[in-house]
């Protein structure tokens, strides 16, 4: 469906029905201020659409909500993939070209769930025989080792797979997937994430950063590729992976300030420096809260500052400022891009918050000891990730803990 000129009621989505007829209701620190509907669209369509090109193409209505929402990819030409929405929107030119439907995804909370954050595309193959299972996925592009995007797979014999289990690959119907391999080259980006909307935060609970101006750029659970052993080896692979402790929320905008909040009342537990003894989570936050008598801990991490009054020992009302969120880690403000140029190479892509919920007042897993093991031999604790469900670790679910449960 080719894109229309947006109408002001379309292009505002439920925003225009919630809000008085001629105004929009703007967060701006910690008031409520009203700009003119007139300006918003201005905004968004004076010499363009938004971040749309002129003939984007849409799958349905609802796409064109995407016209009035900032790139994540930061290069000119991509892929994104909205988890939440179940919508794949490629770029070209830095503008929105495409809207195209996800068909199906891995179930989460399950160690083989897809990868979230930012990717390069690798192979592309247009018969891609799995090294896991007996089925050839059509118009196969590798979005992270050993998950990919593709069409409907089949057998040998050219039956279709009907099972909705992908081991955290996302299927698209062929169509669509010729489409997205067709557009995407080696080495292009995507950015696989979660929308917040729609996710309620619990009565009594604070959300750790304003949720309408953030986005999950790494899911808990989301698995990294910690070592190469059992590549091809079903039964082993997992042991390959270690999954995400937290979860990381980003701005929605790079360029715009993302605080960090108490999620509840508490005290102050611990604040770790990023001063090259943080292990990799930079500034960090550890706040203690009394729940029906028993004691967890909220942890904020690579913060780019903590607000300054604040020591350990303090109370901490729920929902006051902890900081602000960031990218710092080994003692560097940018520590995503450790390497030749140490330090000083920043990306605003970077910036987040890393949120764990936990049992005990530590950077490392609270359980399990020596769980981690070391490259080159040896164990060590776990930071930020876990060789096994975290929950085995001493973690739990921190969107479980401060938002309601979602069917």
């Amino acid at each position: 469906m080719r894109k229309k000129r947006l109408e002001t009621a379309i292009f505002l989505g439920v925003a225009i029905l919630t809000v008085p007829a001629f105004f929009i209701l703007l967060r701006a620190e910690n008031e409520i201020t009203l700009e003119p509907i007139s300006q918003v669209i201005e905004k968004y369509t004076a010499g363009s659409s938004g971040f749309c090109s002129e003939d984007v193409e849409f799958s349905s209505k609802e796409d064109e909500q995407f016209c009035a929402q900032e790139p994540k990819i930061t290069e000119a030409k991509g892929v994104e993939v909205d988890l939440t929405l179940n919508k794949a929107l490629l770029y070209d030119g830095g503008k929105l070209v495409k809207v195209l439907p996800l068909y199906y995804q891995a179930p989460e909370d399950k160690w083989f769930q897809t990868p979230t954050g930012y990717f390069q595309v690798g192979v592309k193959r247009e018969k891609h025989l799995s090294s896991l299972f007996p089925v050839t996925m059509p118009y196969a592009i590798q979005l992270y080792e050993d998950f990919f995007i593709h069409g409907v797979p089949y057998h040998a014999d050219g039956t279709l797979v009907n099972s909705t289990f992908t081991g955290g690959c996302l299927r698209f119907k062929d169509g669509v997937a010729k489409e997205i391999y067709d557009f995407v080259k080696t080495g292009d980006q995507m950015v696989v994430y979660k929308s917040l909307g729609g996710i309620e935060i619990k009565a009594g609970f604070q959300a750790p950063v304003d949720w309408d101006k953030a986005w999950i750029r790494q899911r808990f659970l989301a698995p990294y590729r910690q070592f190469h052993r059992f590549g091809g080896d079903r039964d082993n692979l997992a042991l390959d992976y270690y999954q995400h402790a937290g979860v990381d929320l980003a701005p929605l905008s790079p360029d715009k300030e993302l605080r960090a909040y108490a999620v509840l009342e508490g005290q102050i537990a611990k604040i770790q420096l990023n001063n090259g003894q943080d292990h990799g989570l930079g500034n960090t936050v550890i706040i203690e809260h009394q729940i029906k008598g028993e004691k967890v801990y909220s942890l904020y991490a690579h913060l780019a500052s903590i607000r300054e009054d604040l020591k350990r020992g303090d109370s901490i009302h729920q929902g006051e400022v902890i900081g602000v969120a960031g990218n710092s880690g080994y003692g560097c403000d940018n520590f995503w891009r450790i390497g030749r140029d140490g330090c000083d190479s920043p990306s605003p892509a970077d910036i987040h918050l890393h949120f764990e919920v936990k049992m005990k007042p530590v950077l490392e897993n609270p359980e399990g000891g020596e769980a981690c093991e070391n490259p080159d031999g040896g164990n060590r604790l776990c930071y930020g990730y876990a060789p096994d469900y975290p929950q085995k670790y001493g973690y739990i679910n921190p969107l479980e803990f401060i938002t309601e449960k979602r069917e």
